[in-house]
């Protein structure tokens, strides 16, 4: 996880480049919108007392709560279900589509060949032999290396699919996480019509 950011970890890059770099570790927290506004991608901070101990949250963990948590959130504001998920660059690298959020899911972990696979998603293994989590139900379909143009061409027109922009590392991330839950389904419960089925953590 990307390390909490504070005026003495962080740095603006020069006026051309209005990105927010993390010293510490180089990873992108935002982006400079004016001389007196700045934007904090939501994926990469956490906000919280100096004061206060919190424990460490693993990564894949973190990412797939704060994006369902905003999901959710922007599900029910403004009745849409429907979601382009983009870099800062406005690249589309997924088509995300929520079925549902009240979800229970009954994870075993036994078998952990698809993480292998995976190394972003090692802290899995640290957990039990089975664990229920809620979460909740989407469909989904990749868009890197020109996949599905037709597709993010009709979404891209479409008003009543809404925007999420995320740091292009953490659209990847996403899309690895989505790809594991995708893998772990049975093989009949992969896919709907022309889109996999995925299952994100709350």
């Amino acid at each position: 996880m990307c390390c909490v950011s504070s005026d003495n970890h962080c740095k603006l890059e020069p006026k051309a480049n209005t990105k927010v770099i993390c010293k510490r570790c180089k990873v992108m927290l935002g982006e400079t919108m004016s001389s007196e506004t700045t934007k904090f991608y939501m994926t990469e901070i956490i906000i919280q007392s100096s004061e206060r101990s919190f424990p460490i949250i693993p990564r894949s963990r973190f990412v797939q709560s704060v994006i369902t948590q905003c999901l959710v959130q922007l599900s029910s504001a403004r009745s849409t279900f429907r979601f382009r998920i983009q870099g800062q660059d406005d690249k589309v690298y997924i088509l995300l589509w929520l079925l549902n959020s009240d979800s229970l899911v009954i994870e075993s972990l036994r078998n952990s060949k698809y993480i292998k696979k995976f190394p972003l998603l090692e802290d899995t293994l640290k957990a039990d032999s089975s664990s229920a989590w809620s979460a909740i139900k989407v469909l989904y379909q990749p868009c890197i290396k020109s996949r599905n143009e037709r597709l993010v061409s009709l979404w891209e027109s479409d008003i009543s699919v809404h925007p999420l922009t995320l740091p292009s590392a953490t659209c990847l991330e996403l899309l690895l996480i989505l790809s594991r839950s995708n893998a772990n389904l049975p093989s009949s419960l992969r896919h709907m019509n022309s889109f996999q089925v995925a299952f994100l953590k709350m």
